[in-house]
């Protein structure tokens, strides 16, 4: 999927108009309509700062993983990663447990 359908799909998701996000982005309305036809692609800069005005990672909006991944939980990897390693590991070592129920739960329905 080329980025100005991602563009325009996922802005039509979060329910917010070419305006708006523009507006919020920095850019004037017509550039973001030129993004969305095709006719013209962003800077690195720009397509990170729309990423972060739809709460979604750049590689999610460029196409380059097709999962949209949780800014609440993205943080919360930031926040872990800052610990100290014996903290990291109980976490992880925690969280591999509790994923692993949840696997084991979604297989018996």
């Amino acid at each position: 999927m080329s980025f100005g359908t991602r563009l325009t799909i996922i802005r039509k998701e979060h329910k917010i108009s070419q305006s708006e996000l523009a507006q919020k982005a920095g850019i004037h309305s017509n550039v973001l309509g030129r993004y969305e036809r095709e006719e013209a692609t962003p800077s690195v800069e720009m397509a990170a700062k729309i990423a972060d005005v739809l709460g979604v990672s750049l590689d999610y909006l460029v196409g380059k993983t097709d999962i949209e991944l949780d800014q609440s939980i993205l943080d919360k990897v930031v926040t872990i990663q800052k610990l100290p390693e014996e903290d990291k590991s109980h976490i992880m070592y925690s969280l591999d447990g509790l994923i692993q129920h949840a696997k084991t739960r979604l297989a018996h329905k």
